[in-house]
């Protein structure tokens, strides 16, 4: 299935034709058709196992597509160079900064490997935009769960990339942090960034201007939440997910 976000682009977008992934015998993305264009948060949500994050690591070029192609800003995603991803802020669901360091030795280092060139000046701006300001000397192995994934949103935004790549970025929190990380991913989109958000609460995914149902690997469908909400008569995403899979049951061949 090819689906289409309208927006007219702004030099960012992503692409997907007819990308698949298959480990061993088990298919985590099925045949995805993707084209966005410009500054927006695109959700990607669907339960555990929707093919959500192999379909973001094939994206970011760091998984092979067992077919099909991705490209980020017009260049495959297996191509992309340095100075490409120099363009890409990526953060995964995992943690990926390091434990030993303080806040602000993470987000510094960084910013080094990404070449920026006031890495002091790009590390107090960003820790001001995730609230860790008063925390930057504390050590990562110090900080609560919901700081960590701050200090790693940091990480992934210090040198102000324009297309951002989030793994479940709000997995476990609270919330009240969890609409703090919101505020945060609308203020990179008013900056200009194309935003991809992998989120298995299918509720908080009225937080994006459109969203990627997933399901077996497939695409379900990509809409904004008022139409998917209109579309189906529902008051809430959850619900409007379980519709739109019952339509598409009842539309399969059989």
């Amino acid at each position: 299935m090819r689906v289409r976000d309208m927006d007219s682009g702004a030099g960012v977008s992503i692409t997907a034709e007819g990308v698949s992934r298959t480990f061993g015998e088990v298919t985590a993305v099925d045949g995805v058709d993707l084209a966005l264009d410009g500054p927006q948060i695109v959700g990607v949500a669907g339960p555990n196992g929707a093919g959500k994050t192999t379909l973001l690591r094939v994206v970011l070029g760091l998984i092979r597509p067992s077919n099909g192609q991705t490209w980020v800003n017009d260049t495959p995603s297996l191509e992309l160079t340095a100075a490409d991803r120099s363009r890409i802020g990526y953060m995964p669901q995992n943690q990926a900064i390091y434990r030993d360091l303080s806040v602000r030795g993470n987000v510094e280092f960084f910013a080094q490997l990404y070449g920026v060139e006031d890495r002091a000046a790009a590390t107090d701006r960003v820790l001001d935009l995730v609230d860790l300001g008063e925390r930057d000397d504390a050590l990562i192995s110090e900080l609560s769960g919901g700081m960590v994934r701050r200090a790693s949103l940091a990480s992934a935004l210090v040198h102000e990339p324009d297309v951002l790549i989030l793994d479940e970025p709000t997995v476990g929190l609270d919330p009240a942090l969890r609409a703090e990380m919101w505020e945060t991913f609308r203020a990179r989109r008013d900056g200009g960034a194309l935003t991809l958000v992998s989120t298995h609460y299918l509720g908080e995914a009225r937080n994006c201007d459109r969203v990627l149902f997933l399901r077996d690997g497939q695409v379900l469908d990509l809409d904004t939440p008022e139409a998917f909400l209109e579309r189906t008569g529902t008051e809430d995403l959850e619900d409007a997910f379980l519709a739109l899979l019952d339509e598409s049951r009842r539309d399969a061949p059989r």
